[in-house]
């Protein structure tokens, strides 16, 4: 919730995105009856259409991250006689590769 505040997400936000991550339910259906609702706790449901705006933020931090780890030579990216600081990471869809050079030390 501490990555939305910094987003500048309002309150409202902020509280229907923890009410969908921590205080999910769902119900299981068999042969039409209904069971009983319970609640689930581990963040929104398969195929959500919140999702895409989740794992972005995740991954914006993350290539934040990454970068200073190159900027403070931590890690080297691969390919850097076509990208200057070498490629690090690909992201597409809800896929991230990470391309760090093997450190012989």
């Amino acid at each position: 919730m501490e990555i939305l505040e910094k987003r500048n997400f309002g309150p409202r936000w902020r509280k229907w995105i923890y009410q969908i991550t921590h205080l999910g339910s769902v119900g299981v259906k068999i042969n039409g009856l209904e069971g009983s609702f319970f609640t689930t706790g581990k963040g929104p449901r398969q195929g959500d259409t919140i999702s895409p705006l989740l794992f972005n933020l995740v991954v914006d931090i993350l290539s934040k991250m990454l970068a200073k780890a190159v900027a403070n030579d931590l890690i080297k990216g691969l390919c850097s006689d076509l990208v200057p600081s070498g490629v690090v990471c690909l992201q597409y869809a809800y896929d991230t590769i990470l391309f760090v050079d093997k450190d012989e030390d």
